[in-house]
């Protein structure tokens, strides 16, 4: 019984975190991405591209492990989207609202990288050492973006926040 209800967990977490690249792919199109300065514009569309790759292979891997690839509810990732609209639209002038943007990015990122890394331990505690390889790649493909992430942070849009240009 306890295999069956984990191998459920597994499908339940799938789903979840297809829910959130469906909706992650659809917020790197929003308003602050059109409106933003060209390397935001670039990090946002590059970024519906993964989304867009990562939901497809959430969804082979849902497939295969007989979960319907439909929508799941997600709190985790609705609060990150609540607390990302929230923190760009009390920022006070462009560049701190340009800083903003990015940092909404980098906190998505992490929490993609902690869920692919929950997933691929449970499909490799499940014996789903190909699941597990995927989503390991999954997450390593986010860690090289948050690395991108923070290096344009760090190189231009904290110091411009800083500055009041």
């Amino acid at each position: 019984m306890a295999d069956a209800a984990f191998e459920q967990w597994y499908v339940q977490g799938l789903q979840a975190v297809r829910t959130a690249a469906d909706q992650g792919r659809a917020a790197s199109g929003s308003e602050h991405a059109r409106n933003a300065p060209p390397e935001i514009r670039e990090l946002m569309e590059g970024g519906a591209k993964v989304f867009g790759r990562h939901a497809e292979t959430l969804g082979g891997l849902l497939h295969k492990a007989g979960g319907a690839a439909g929508s799941a509810p997600n709190p985790f990732w609705d609060g990150i989207q609540k607390g990302s609209q929230h923190m760009i639209q009390a920022a006070q002038d462009a560049g701190v609202r340009e800083a903003s943007v990015v940092a909404a990015a980098q906190i998505a990122t992490h929490y993609f990288i902690a869920a692919y890394g929950t997933l691929a331990s449970n499909a490799k505690h499940l014996g789903l050492d190909e699941d597990a390889r995927a989503l390991k790649g999954l997450a390593d493909e986010m860690k090289a973006a948050d690395e991108r992430m923070t290096q344009l942070a760090e190189d231009k849009f904290n110091e411009r926040a800083g500055s009041g240009a």
